[in-house]
């Protein structure tokens, strides 16, 4: 008989070639997932299959199926699907609620492409390092609520989500979806380079608002690259914001540094560049040191201010629907306490 060396319990397991490892598990007395009953619609009975991979059998339509839904590489496999025929050493991949809330969230989304091309935006306040110290917590609190509000706003009119908040710095990602909205690489980056270049005014009106307070000035500093990444769901109940992983998130994070050295507000990759160069106004450039990848050595990357698109052709997603929503908030705001204000007198 076969052996199962089933981790992280730690323990051998005797299988039958006519069982399944599902059912070689459950006689174990291993208290294995398997949520739809050992059918293949669940995936909840994954393993990893560490050593052996040889001696499991070939993959069965249901399998085949769920495994193109979730794009599982050959090394995971289906438990209730999967019979061995020699030693094999699997590690058991959903062991608690945790792991059933990440699978539920893959199943209702389908896989979102782990390795993707995507454009960055990497977004900072300068000038914000004793924000809270020389301002009253209530400005403080409706100023930054307003900056992020706005900034919301900004990214998602340009068809971006923002995954990523870290204090006064905001991590915005482009083109997660352009399967499904025939988006081409060159609309994802303008859109992004569009989104950068609101984000600017955006911290210019809200500038306006700060003086009349008597503060100073908030100043936005924009890095954005276009490069593949490891596509990360940030919550297992929306699966559909992620967060980028790898060098390409990193590099975004650097050239936004970069301003600093160049004396710009909006930089971008040279991957960005020769896509966009005939449609923007470039004004400095300068030279980034970024060590890629687990190398400590390091190269240079040419980044690229932009400080203007030349047309609108890269439009807001959302344009249409901005006056319509604002008109139903405003009523909608009346009608809450109008009630209060037609009271009679006493």
């Amino acid at each position: 008989m076969a052996k199962i060396n089933s981790l992280p319990d730690q323990r051998y397991i005797e299988s039958n070639e006519s069982d399944t490892v599902l059912e070689s598990l459950l006689a174990g007395e291993i208290d294995h997932t398997h949520v739809c009953g050992g059918n293949a619609y669940c995936s909840t009975c994954r393993i990893m299959i560490l050593d052996g991979i040889q001696n499991c059998s070939p993959p069965t339509n249901a399998e085949r199926a769920l495994a193109k839904k979730l794009e599982l590489p050959v090394h995971i496999r289906l438990a209730c699907q999967t019979r061995v025929s020699g030693d094999v050493t699997i590690r058991r991949m959903v062991i608690d609620n945790e792991d059933i809330d990440i699978v539920e969230g893959q199943l209702a989304q389908g896989a979102i492409a782990n390795d993707q091309p995507i454009a960055i935006l990497v977004a900072t306040i300068r000038g914000a390092t004793n924000f809270d110290e020389v301002n009253f917590h209530y400005d403080i609190i409706y100023i930054m609520s307003r900056y992020f509000n706005q900034m919301q706003k900004v990214v998602g009119d340009y068809g971006g989500i923002i995954p990523n908040f870290m204090g006064v710095r905001l991590l915005a990602v482009f083109g997660i979806d352009k399967a499904e909205t025939n988006q081409t690489d060159l609309m994802t980056i303008e859109r992004a380079v569009w989104a950068g270049l609101d984000m600017l005014k955006a911290i210019t009106e809200l500038n306006i608002y700060l003086a009349q307070l008597s503060y100073r000035p908030l100043n936005l500093s924009i890095g954005i690259h276009y490069g593949t990444a490891v596509l990360v769901p940030v919550d297992p109940s929306k699966p559909n914001i992620i967060t980028p992983l790898g060098d390409a998130a990193n590099l975004a994070g650097r050239i936004e540094a970069a301003n600093r050295e160049v004396g710009s507000e909006l930089l971008v990759s040279e991957a960005i560049y020769k896509l966009i160069k005939d449609k923007a106004v470039i004004n400095r450039s300068g030279i980034v040191n970024f060590a890629s990848g687990p190398s400590p050595e390091s190269r240079d990357f040419k980044v690229y201010e932009v400080t203007k698109m030349n047309s609108e052709t890269s439009a807001k997603i959302k344009k249409s629907e901005e006056l319509t929503t604002r008109k139903n908030k405003i009523f909608s705001f009346i009608q809450k306490f109008s009630n209060s204000w037609r009271k009679p007198k006493v």
